[in-house]
């Protein structure tokens, strides 16, 4: 069989599975986004933190450790799977991971949380770093996997429907993790955060299930590295050839950047505005509402107008949350909720507008490589959580949130000069 045929029938399949594995996608997504709400990096999890130790180190710690776990991984992942016709069944290890490291969290918060807090949060670190590196491995298998069940017009709308119910149900976790975090007296700490855990670890593994029935086509695949340092080689070698990737890179990288500011404004809201524990729920509601209503406006404009029109609408939005920030007064609780809805739709338009948009720009044989390069090159941004942490206690957030937005304009300029490869194929990743 040609190398040709066996695209066309690859691209056959996906077309034949289209509804069974838009279904299958959706429930792994929309569960996926669910967890991803109960474990919140940027709500949650800092809130927990700061009730195990005041070091707001601990909690860029944790911020940073998601960030290099989920991307440190990626290049070697790549290299290892470059020659397999099928990587569903690593995926379905990698969630399983994931969703155990959950439930043993949950279980160790209860027996543990309030007699031996410095034991809870050595082991949250190191359950969220094994949590974080199976993520970044999963990214690049997912994206493959992803790419290749859902045809290339069609991944806007399933990822902008995908988000849309994900975020309704993230909605939802937002309002049980207030219902939980306000009823101090039948949800006393830590049972409270074991209960918010379990429901992350439950909400995982209803995602597994979903991804279980995806119908992975099976392209024609070969192996172009010899090497692991041959593959990094041939990765510098994409990033030297290809200004448009630059520039992606660069523009990720900004907003990056701006997202490390992400998981302290919880911790400032809590201290600089004094808003009790139940609220840290309702901004959680807040930021997935922020997300999910802004998702379907991503998806319109990635369909219609490309990914690069998401990209800029992100820069925008990346830009107005620590502005909002910046000018909420330090009475006004309820003025810091729009703080979270602009980070939602960041958040939401990041992860929408970047994936599509590296997929459009590379090949089917270069797609893994270019996916792992992408995340791997920004490997030191995703060290800044822990940065921002040691320099809240020299500086102040409002110093923060200013850089931010400006890095947020610089952003923006660099989006402008973005090709989007759907309308220019020369822009696209080419070795």
């Amino acid at each position: 069989m040609t190398t040709d045929t066996a695209i066309a029938q690859a691209q056959a399949e996906s077309e034949r599975y289209y509804r069974r594995n838009f279904l299958a996608g959706l429930v792994h997504g929309i569960f996926f986004q669910a967890a991803d709400a109960f474990g919140s990096i940027h709500t949650v999890l800092p809130a927990f933190v700061a009730l195990l130790t005041p070091s707001t180190i601990a909690i860029g710690l944790m911020a940073a450790v998601q960030g290099v776990g989920e991307v440190v991984p990626q290049m070697f992942t790549a290299y290892i799977l470059e020659d397999r016709p099928r990587k569903k069944p690593y995926l379905l290890v990698i969630i399983t991971i994931r969703w155990i490291s959950w439930a043993i969290l949950a279980y160790l918060t209860y027996a543990f949380g309030t007699t031996r807090p410095g034991l809870v949060l050595a082991v949250l670190v190191s359950l969220f770093s094994l949590f974080s590196i199976a993520g970044g491995m999963g990214t690049v298998v997912y994206a493959d996997v992803f790419s290749k069940a859902i045809p290339t017009r069609r991944r806007g709308r399933f990822t902008g429907w995908k988000q849309l119910i994900g975020y309704a149900l993230a909605i939802g976790a937002g309002y049980v993790v207030k219902f939980i975090l306000d009823n101090e007296t039948r949800f006393p700490f830590s049972t409270n955060f074991a209960i918010i855990f379990l429901f992350s670890a439950v909400s995982l593994f209803i995602a597994f299930t979903g991804f279980a029935m995806i119908r992975e086509p099976v392209y024609p695949v070969k192996r172009v590295s010899q090497s692991i340092g041959d593959l990094l080689k041939r990765a510098l070698v994409l990033a030297r050839r290809n200004p448009n990737f630059r520039r992606l890179l660069w523009a990720r990288g900004l907003t990056t950047a701006v997202l490390a500011l992400a998981p302290f404004y919880v911790v400032y809201a809590r201290t600089g505005i004094g808003v009790d524990a139940g609220t840290v729920g309702l901004y959680l509601t807040m930021q997935m509402a922020g997300g999910a209503a802004s998702n379907l406006l991503w998806g319109w404009l990635g369909d219609r107008f490309g990914n690069r029109s998401v990209i800029l609408g992100t820069a925008v939005t990346g830009g107005l949350t620590p502005l909002f920030a910046l000018l909420v007064p330090a009475t006004s609780p309820v003025l810091f909720l729009p703080v979270f809805a602009f980070l939602g739709a960041t958040i939401s338009g990041m992860r929408l507008g970047y994936s599509n948009f590296i997929l459009e720009m590379a090949t089917i044989d270069l797609r893994p490589t270019c996916v792992a390069l992408q995340n791997t090159l920004l490997t030191p941004v995703s060290l800044l959580p822990l940065v921002a942490g040691a320099l809240i206690g020299a500086i102040s957030y409002p110093t923060l949130l200013t850089g931010g937005t400006v890095l947020m304009v610089i952003n923006i300029i660099i989006v402008i000069r973005l090709i989007d490869p759907r309308h220019d194929p020369s822009s696209g990743c080419v070795g």
